[in-house]
């Protein structure tokens, strides 16, 4: 594309302002149901294979595109469209890696990684992220400079590739929208600024046709270049809360916690902590200290009502419950 507008169109991705973890999964309510158990798996192995399938083809349609833009580049004569040609192989090189590392996330946990690789596509998201931001930060250098020396575009390349890439990105966006883990909530916004790139050029080609206001193309793609690096870093922001196992931000803690002391049996309740594997599926861990001496099999019935509640009200996949009697001594450490 012969435009800033357009360099910054092939760049960011898609924040599904649908929260992750509104999506309820079917953890199992009794853990000593082994059938149960092995369905709920199955759902999340489900789950992350249609995320996989969904990034694959954000890759596919990137590099595709890219390589379309570098045959027309050629036979145009643009250096415009040769430079974003580049730049677009570069975001089909993030999108890949992206791919590789969701691919990675399905597997199950090992000795070495007891809680699997779901954080994995974490890390893709902060790859793609670091990427988007450098990309724009180019954007920002080659358009400011053009608000003092604007050149005029060729209109009709810049229509034509706009049509195309209005189509091709609005379809991937589409479909990887339909996600909800942070790589693909990143990965959409990356596809999202694309057809919103397009549309501005789309629309400034149609302006510059008429009236002459080469201008109107660096400005427009400064204004984007800023609004892709204000989603980019709540995302970021996101990712690196699920890396230094922060609360997730639509819970709070204390409120989890009176969920447990709810419970009539339940006397206190110390050490809570809560956190996120990568944004969809959260982990509570508690000490529970019960009134009088109940039996094994009240235990049980307790056990199994909390978790049930905690996965009802909150979406918490897995709580590892720790029951103390109001007369042992907790000899855990607090942490502060």
């Amino acid at each position: 594309m012969p435009t800033e507008v357009a360099w910054l169109a092939m760049a960011a991705n898609n924040q599904d302002n649908n929260k992750p973890d509104n999506q309820p999964n079917n953890q199992p309510n009794n853990q000593h149901s082994k059938p149960k158990h092995s369905c709920s798996h199955g759902h999340h192995h489900h789950h992350h294979h249609a995320a996989v399938g969904r990034i694959q083809l954000a890759f596919f349609l990137n590099l595709l595109f890219a390589i379309v833009e570098l045959i027309g580049g050629i036979a145009t004569n643009s250096m415009a469209v040769l430079s974003d040609a580049v730049h677009d192989l570069g975001d089909a090189c993030a999108l890949g890696f992206a791919w590789y590392m969701e691919k990675i996330s399905i597997k199950k946990g090992d000795q070495e990684y007891s809680y699997g690789f779901r954080r994995f596509s974490t890390a893709s998201a902060v790859v793609t992220g670091v990427i988007l931001l450098v990309g724009s930060a180019l954007i920002l250098s080659k358009a400011i400079p053009r608000l003092l020396n604007p050149e005029q575009p060729k209109l009709e390349g810049m229509i034509l590739l706009a049509i195309l890439g209005v189509i091709v990105n609005g379809w991937a966006a589409f479909k990887v929208s339909h996600g909800s883990s942070i790589s693909e909530r990143m990965i959409t916004w990356h596809l999202i600024e694309d057809v919103l790139g397009w549309v501005l050029v789309l629309i400034s080609a149609i302006v510059m046709w008429f009236w002459t206001i080469p201008i109107l193309d660096s400005a427009l793609a400064i204004l984007l270049a800023l609004w892709v690096v204000w989603n980019v870093f709540k995302n970021l922001k996101e990712a690196m809360r699920v890396f230094l196992q922060a609360v997730p931000s639509h819970l709070l803690l204390n409120e989890v916690v009176g969920s447990v002391q709810k419970q009539s049996q339940v006397h206190s309740v110390h050490h809570p902590h809560l956190w996120s594997m990568d944004g969809e599926q959260h982990i509570f861990t508690a000490h529970v200290v019960v009134r009088g001496k109940p039996s094994s099999e009240e235990l049980s019935i307790l056990k199994s009502q909390i978790k049930k509640n905690l996965q009802q009200e909150f979406h918490i996949s897995e709580a590892v419950l720790e029951i103390e009697l109001e007369s042992e001594l907790c000899l855990d450490p607090e942490h502060r």
